[in-house]
């Protein structure tokens, strides 16, 4: 996974306020629909750097999500 989608997961751990087990749970989680969503926009001919930019901006905020 790029760097930058590895930073915006470590933003969304330091915010998440769960018990250990339950915050690898989400993370994993979301560390999932991250990867399905690269691959769907590297298929639709997005460069790997455009597909994570993209998927940044599609998710939203680091704090935004963790709170959700």
């Amino acid at each position: 996974m790029a760097s930058v989608l590895s930073h915006y997961l470590d933003s969304i751990r330091d915010s998440l306020r769960l018990d250990p087990s339950s915050e690898r749970e989400v993370t994993s989680e979301l560390e999932t629909h991250i990867e399905d969503r690269l691959d769907e926009l590297r298929q639709a001919g997005l460069s790997e750097e455009e597909a994570a930019n993209t998927c940044l901006k599609l998710l939203g905020s680091a704090k935004l999500v963790a709170r959700q």
